[in-house]
């Protein structure tokens, strides 16, 4: 692995994602090249962090995607409640045809 990535940077690449890669390996790669690395599932060593913001902040509540969320990923929230409150809001709202009512409908024919 870390013979790929001085591959990648001698062809030129900026950065090098290391993604679902035990820490010590992320380590390894980091500290013996030159450019940043961003770790996904690859433990504290990297240059940088990312994640999938729906997962960190929770917005998928369906039961398969708990099934699914990776095991790195820590969810910092769960605006996925108040978004599906939201969704159903919005049906009911529109099956009523309580939405849009005239405040949401300010537009007119030119005369």
């Amino acid at each position: 692995l870390i013979e790929q990535a001085r591959q990648l940077v001698n062809a030129g690449v900026f950065a090098i994602v290391l993604e679902c890669v035990p820490a010590e390996v992320a380590k390894e790669v980091t500290e013996r090249i030159s450019v940043p690395t961003i770790g996904i599932g690859a433990g504290m060593h990297t240059s940088g962090q990312v994640l999938v913001y729906h997962d960190l902040l929770g917005m998928m509540q369906h039961p398969h995607h708990a099934k699914v969320t990776p095991k790195f990923c820590k969810q910092f929230s769960s605006v996925g409640v108040t978004i599906n409150e939201a969704l159903k809001e919005f049906r009911r709202e529109v099956r009523e045809r309580s939405f849009p009512d005239l405040n949401f409908s300010p537009y007119k024919m030119a005369a």
